[in-house]
């Protein structure tokens, strides 16, 4: 098994000090009284069962059982675990391939967020790439997909919405391909982590498109709650079950405090919710605006989230033009290299609207600088 360098973690590790951070992937934190705190979520351990024995469970069950509402499945199809969606990505995937022999096959996505393809390199799959073109809004190509899939198929694994692009795949399409893949035996791997961003009821989860699909996500993107790391799996039960066994092997228990303060969060979601909605209706507006009147930049704007991604002009790349916005206006963005696409960069829009209006301001302003360069 190797271990590869995920290079847009180390950077986005090691961020540099910056003025206006565009680089941003998630909303700004979540004030905690929206969580509305009580000194019963402030604790050190769960109460201990009858008899004062070891509390051992798969899952704080009052969580899985806010999560199994909040998702419309049973509890018995939901695995909470911390690190977030991370965590929860390569616990899935690795569900996902147990016992399909050496080198199953993968299908990713191009442009992808790089862990989403780092954890099957890492578990010795052979990848193949599903092309999202800009000139098709990112989206997905059912031909195109059909042909990738095969009898070697293990899983196919996409970002919805997707990142770095923001674009939703339809509930039509994903389960087209569910069923392509379900003819094969293979899965679906979904990374939800920016979907709940849409605030609307459409955002149902995908993990009702198919009995083969997997999804993954987090409190992280759309609440600003990225410091619980609370992350969990929905799934088919064998798949919940088998993803259980494989956490066995890097944990025991999650950390109690994150379970109760994501416990607080579910509980009062649609505050969170009401809080974040507001802020990105008017920077998505503001967004809309500055695409409109900024023609060198090409980007399809999202229905929901807080990213979007836009081509530069063909004579510049996205490390070079994030290099000179950083030295020269103190504003950061997120080269497209990291997601295989080196002449766009990610633009995160989550932040306080004046903030936001400086920074794309400055977008323009190192256009200007570079043009003809």
């Amino acid at each position: 098994m190797h271990f590869p360098e995920v290079a847009y973690m180390t950077w986005a590790k090691t961020l540099p000090k910056a003025r206006i951070n565009l680089a941003r992937s998630g909303m700004d934190p979540c004030p905690a009284s929206l969580l509305r705190l009580s000194a019963r979520d402030c604790v050190p351990n769960h109460p201990l069962p009858d008899g004062g024995q070891t509390l051992a469970y798969y899952g704080y069950a009052p969580l899985l059982e806010a999560l199994g509402k909040r998702y419309s499945v049973g509890v018995d199809r939901v695995l909470a675990l911390p690190g977030g969606t991370s965590l929860a990505n390569f616990v899935a995937c690795a569900a996902a391939i147990a016992d399909a022999g050496p080198h199953p096959e993968v299908i990713v996505e191009r442009p992808t967020y790089e862990q989403l393809r780092r954890i099957p390199e890492t578990l010795d799959c052979r990848i193949r790439r599903l092309e999202r073109r800009y000139q098709d809004g990112w989206g997905i190509d059912l031909e195109l997909f059909a042909r990738l899939v095969n009898r070697r198929t293990r899983l196919a694994i996409v970002s919805n919405l997707h990142n770095p692009s923001g674009m939703r795949i339809e509930p039509a399409v994903l389960r087209s391909m569910a069923r392509l893949l379900g003819r094969v035996g293979a899965f679906l791997l979904v990374d939800e982590v920016y979907l709940e961003c849409l605030f609307g009821r459409e955002a149902a989860s995908s993990v009702h498109a198919g009995s083969n699909v997997l999804v993954t996500n987090s409190l992280t993107k759309a609440y600003g709650l990225d410091g619980l790391r609370a992350g969990w799996i929905l799934g088919p039960k064998p798949l919940i079950h088998r993803a259980g066994k494989i956490y066995d092997l890097m944990g025991v228990n999650a950390v109690v405090p994150g379970e109760r303060l994501a416990l607080a969060a579910f509980r009062n979601l649609e505050a969170i919710r009401r809080h974040t909605r507001k802020r990105m209706a008017a920077n998505r507006e503001g967004v809309r605006r500055f695409l409109a009147m900024e023609p060198r930049l090409q980007a399809h704007l999202p229905p929901g989230g807080n990213i979007f991604f836009a081509r530069l002009p063909r004579h510049l790349d996205g490390d070079r033009f994030a290099k000179h916005l950083l030295r020269r206006y103190s504003t950061l963005v997120a080269p497209g290299s990291f997601f295989e696409s080196p002449r766009c960069v990610r633009v995160g829009f989550s932040s306080a609207p004046r903030r936001l209006a400086r920074g794309l301001k400055n977008l323009s302003r190192a256009l200007d600088d570079l043009a003809g360069r």
